[in-house]
């Protein structure tokens, strides 16, 4: 702990002029605080990153550790009754042949409502949407954000090959707490454009596809 704890002050040192920069250039205080909360964040899975010596399988054990934590810390109580999807309507009918259990995956996704609830609460996002895509038959699992503040701190660290974000750790940590494995694929989108020198990513979309049994 003190070796991560002395490798997360030299990182930040390291970094800090890179941020600082972008800091200046924040016109509200909501602006700079997210700012702040973005380098923190890189600053802190960088160091983990290097302490685990860039290791795959211990990356993907932290992943798995970090969103266990987070989903104890928030929703530790949650179960599928506090699932909230668009398309409630559909659920049963493309859960109806799938190989894994169910009401484990519907247990997992009303701990995620209540998680993404306690994040709106606290700033980090804003609108979220879970759904079950139709005619996917329980394949594919796709979480919507809106106004996601850690967004710049994990394209850097994905660009740079150094790990994944929260959300993506809670996500795995779910799937696999309900004995489902499947393909985390991570999407950073703009809706006000596709011209790549104006791109400003605010949106996340992690789609869990090829679901099946562990």
């Amino acid at each position: 702990a003190t070796a991560l704890a002395t490798k997360i002050q030299e990182t930040k040192g390291l970094v800090r002029p890179s941020f600082d920069r972008s800091l200046e250039n924040a016109s509200t205080e909501d602006e700079k605080s997210r700012g702040l909360s973005n380098f923190e964040l890189y600053a802190t899975l960088r160091s983990i990153n290097a302490q685990l010596g860039g290791s795959k399988a211990a990356t993907r054990a932290f992943q798995l550790a970090w969103g266990k934590e987070l989903i104890q810390s928030y929703a530790p109580n949650a179960n599928r009754d506090d699932f909230v999807t668009p398309f409630p309507e559909k659920v049963e009918e493309e859960l109806s042949d799938v190989d894994y259990d169910k009401n484990s995956l519907l247990d997992a996704l009303g701990k995620l409502t209540v998680f993404l609830g306690k994040m709106k609460s606290g700033g980090v996002i804003g609108y979220s949407e879970l759904s079950i895509p139709y005619d996917d038959y329980g394949s594919v699992v796709t979480v919507a954000l809106d106004d996601y503040s850690p967004i710049g701190a994990e394209i850097l660290l994905s660009e740079q090959g150094l790990g994944e974000g929260p959300m993506q750790a809670v996500l795995r940590a779910l799937l696999a707490d309900a004995g489902i494995r499947g393909e985390l694929s991570t999407f950073y989108i703009d809706p006000s454009t596709t011209r790549q020198e104006a791109y400003r990513p605010t949106q996340l979309l992690l789609s869990a596809n090829s679901l099946s049994k562990i």
